[in-house]
């Protein structure tokens, strides 16, 4: 059939309205219901069958669907959690921090990177993980207060229970804080130790460029090749000088005229000499005139002026030289490569001047009067010269060594400039050895007999040490040997710079040992002078001498550890990198502990305890004296009261560890079992010591007996009890004996105590009588009380006669032995007025005994035997 194409069109129109047709009426049918309104539905236009119904929808041409009676409860919207201002600047940080690890991951994954490189490298590290760890410490904080708050909303109720609408929005927007902190701060944590492992690698890197470097062989010093190849270039060399001269002229003539450049150079040179001067005339001024003939400054002046001498001949010189060259390049006179050889030469000034000053101060060799180390004047001025012809190799190498680089000199130039500097220096140190041994034997003729205090310091010297340098001085000849010339020149260098450390240290040392040894002694009236200044015992202010001493040596320690570690191939930056790393803490388990956290909790903890010691002084010196209490319960109070400072600041400092009490009582479960092995007296005894101070069964004071030992309690502890005895020694009696066993307390409840008085008369003595002597003794003295009254008993009748006990009770068993005595004496006098014997043996009365019981008198002596 033939179709127009008109007719096509609207065909194709009509089918397209009846499709659009079917989405709208489920559009409005949607629309109707979420609306809760009647609509019509709109019957479609077009062919006679219309689409199907689509469900839930009404059918076309139904009546509308009544509105419900009652809306349906509207569904629970979740909570919309604003973002947190600190999450979003943490993420952002985060972010930076990713992309700079991204960034530092790609340049170490080079070859051919130089130490400057893994310097710039590690630049750009750093201030990424400050960031890092500035993020830690501000997310870290603000997760444990949100998960305190969480805890303290409680859980979510269970399923059916009712809870107030705003007690849920603020749960569930607190947990949604909290699993986004959560999620920053793994992703700081994972950041930090791939930035840890980044300063690894650089660190590796560094030192295996270092081993490259320091390992690299050449060819070996008895090689021609060597000196013919240097030899050579010296030709190229001195035209390279002549051309570098050339261009620097060339350029400081295009900024200044011939005259002026002229004047320049002749200011820088007057400054350098200038200072100079100066300092030879301060130095001259400054210097302390010597002491007598045969006399030597003290050790604390020794060091004094050795200081003084280091650091005017070691500044005088670098100062003149960094003078005129600020000076020149004040002009702009100088170009970029002329800037790198005068930077080598400012090396070198410094090399020479710190090393020759540390020599001149510490072996003193026109100067014996202060010399420091024992050496004789033969080995101290070996060792001035040596060392000095060391020091002035080492700087002019380290000139030569930047003209070489400056000039881009040859390779067998540099070479050989290394294996000199190594032969130079071994030789040196040869010669030295060889001529402290022929001093030592006579073989070096000096002004006059050695003294005895130089033959004991020449026979003082440890042996060994020479060993280890003649070691040294062959390790040094076979590696120039062996081709390893980098390495020879290397260990000839860095040993010339350990020696200036380390005497720079030895005198430091000295200087200190002598200011707090000498100068802060308990006899020095300067010392008591400034124990009265501040208010402290002598002893004590020596002790603070001794803990600063101790910590400002450690403190130099450290930093010539440092210098000589950063010489001998260690970067700067890595040592500061294991102090950072130390600085940012080290993770144990949950916690996290850093070194100012420690320093801080040691601080805290003296404070605190310091704190502790003096509240509990003042409690037991001003509060309960004034109490009224009995003094064993005050010494108990303060026991205890000094017991619970003590614990209350040991928590303190734990927790600013960051040390979780809980963590410690697992740790303290688990070592319960070897507590109770090897540590069971020990806490039997400190569980006693609480019992003892809780309950004082035995006070302080108290008069005791306890296996065989008696005295007085003088001090109850943790461990133990001290018992002073009667004859002033001093016992200690473990805790768990005075819980455990059996004690007799003479004093426990009161200090009244009985004493018995034992006599023996014979049987023609009126009993009565002897009793009526017996009470009146007791009644008369004025330590016995009336009340329980004295009491006399007929014990026994004996075979020597009557047994009689006075017993009586005294207001203080303490002076029981004295009461007795006492009473002893008046019975004795007593009775003999009486007239009343008194009975011991059978012929202890000879005048009324029987005759048979009286024995023969012995026999004389015979004179002939």
């Amino acid at each position: 059939m033939h179709v127009t194409k008109p007719a096509a069109v609207l065909v194709a129109l009509f089918l397209s309205m009846v499709v659009a047709s079917v989405p709208l009426a489920q559009a409005g049918a949607q629309t109707a219901q979420g609306q809760a309104a009647p609509h019509q539905s709109v019957p479609a236009a077009g062919p006679p069958a219309a689409p199907a119904p689509v469900a839930g929808a009404p059918a076309a041409g139904a009546p509308a669907a009544a509105p419900p009676a009652a809306a349906a409860p509207e569904a629970a919207k979740p909570v919309v959690v604003p973002p947190d201002p600190m999450i979003t600047a943490a993420r952002e940080k985060l972010e930076a921090a990713r992309a700079t690890l991204d960034a530092l991951d790609a340049t170490l994954a080079l070859e051919g990177l130089r130490p400057n490189d893994l310097d710039d490298v590690r630049q750009r590290l750093d201030p990424a993980r400050r960031d890092l760890a500035t993020v830690s410490d501000q997310i870290s904080p603000r997760v444990a207060d949100t998960e305190s708050r969480l805890s303290g909303l409680g859980a979510k109720p269970a399923e059916g229970a009712t809870e107030d609408p705003a007690v849920t929005a603020d749960r569930e927007r607190l947990q949604k804080i909290s699993s986004d902190l959560g999620g920053v701060l793994k992703q700081n944590r994972a950041l930090l130790l791939r930035a840890d492992q980044i300063s690894d690698r650089i660190s590796s890197r560094r030192r295996a460029l270092f081993t490259g470097q320091l390992f690299e062989r050449s060819d070996s010093i008895l090689d021609p090749d060597l000196w013919g190849n240097a030899l050579s270039s010296v030709s190229s060399e001195w035209r390279a000088v002549k051309y570098f001269v050339n261009d620097w002229s060339s350029f400081a003539q295009r900024r200044q005229g011939s005259l002026a450049l002229l004047g320049i150079v002749l200011g820088g040179f007057g400054i350098g000499a200038a200072v100079v001067l100066g300092g030879r005339l301060l130095r001259r001024r400054l210097r302390t005139p010597p002491p007598g003939s045969g006399e030597s400054f003290t050790r604390l002046r020794s060091a004094r002026e050795a200081l003084k001498v280091l650091v005017l001949n070691a500044c005088v010189a670098p100062a003149a030289t960094m003078a005129a060259l600020a000076f020149l390049g004040g002009f702009d006179v100088v170009p970029p490569r002329a800037a790198d050889l005068l930077h080598g030469l400012v090396v070198a000034v410094f090399i020479k001047a710190i090393g020759n000053a540390v020599a001149r101060a510490l072996l003193a060799p026109d100067e014996p009067w202060r010399r420091l180390p024992p050496l004789s004047d033969a080995a101290a001025a070996l060792a001035f010269r040596y060392f000095s012809f060391a020091v002035w190799t080492l700087a002019i190498a380290a000139f030569l060594n930047a003209l070489h680089k400056v000039l881009f000199a040859p390779v067998g130039l540099t070479v050989l400039t290394s294996a000199l500097l190594a032969l130079f220096i071994a030789g040196f140190i040869a010669r030295f050895l060889v001529g402290v041994a022929r001093s030592e034997d006579g073989g070096i003729e000096t002004e006059g007999e050695a003294s005895p205090a130089e033959q004991a310091a020449s026979g003082s010297r440890p042996q060994w040490l020479r060993l280890v340098i003649w070691m040294s001085v062959i390790l040094l000849i076979g590696a120039l040997v062996g081709g390893y010339v980098s390495f020879a020149a290397f260990v000839a260098a860095r040993m010339i710079v350990a020696a200036a450390v380390l005497g720079g240290l030895y005198l430091l040392y000295a200087l200190i040992d002598s200011f707090f040894g000498e100068g802060l002694s308990a006899e020095t009236p300067r010392a008591r002078h400034m124990s009265k200044t501040l208010g402290l015992q002598p002893t004590s202010l020596e002790l603070i001498g001794v803990v600063l001493s101790g910590l400002l040596k450690l403190l130099l320690f450290v930093v010539a550890a440092f210098l000589i570690a950063g010489s001998w191939g260690t970067s700067t930056a890595d040592v500061m990198d294991t102090v950072e790393r130390a600085s940012f803490g080290v993770r144990i388990g949950t916690a996290t502990i850093t070194l100012w956290s420690v320093f801080y909790a040691v601080l805290l903890l003296l404070v605190s305890l310091v704190a502790a010691r003096a509240f509990q002084r003042w409690v037991s010196t001003a509060l309960l004296p004034r109490s009224g209490l009995e003094p064993s319960l005050q010494s108990s109070i303060a026991t205890i009261v000094s017991y619970v400072g003590t614990i209350i600041a040991i928590m303190i400092a734990m927790s600013e560890v960051g040390l979780n009490l809980e963590n410690i009582a697992l740790v303290a479960g688990a070592l319960s079992v070897g507590i109770g092995f090897g540590l069971q007296a020990i806490v039997s005894n400190f569980v006693s010591g609480l019992i003892l101070l809780a309950e004082r069964p035995i006070r302080v004071g108290d008069t005791i007996n306890v296996k065989g030992e008696e005295g007085y309690v003088r001090r109850i502890s943790v461990r133990s009890t001290e018992i002073e005895t009667f004859e002033r020694a001093t016992v200690i009696v473990p805790n768990s004996d005075l819980i455990t066993g059996m004690v007799k307390n003479w004093t426990h409840s009161n200090t009244t105590g009985r004493i018995i008085v034992a006599v023996n008369v014979s049987y023609d003595c009126d009993a009565e009588e002897v009793r009526d002597i017996l009470v009146g003794c007791a009644c008369d003295h004025p330590q016995v009380l009336q009340t329980p009254p004295p009491r006399v008993f007929l014990t026994k009748f004996a075979d020597a006669g009557m047994a009689f006990e006075l017993r009586c009770v005294v207001a203080n068993v303490d002076y029981g032995l004295t009461v007795k005595s006492d009473l002893h004496f008046q019975v004795l006098a007593r009775f003999r007025k009486a007239g009343i014997g008194m009975a011991i043996q059978p012929w202890a009365s000879l005048s009324r005994a029987p005759a048979d019981m009286v024995p023969p008198p012995p026999a004389p002596p015979d004179p002939l035997q």
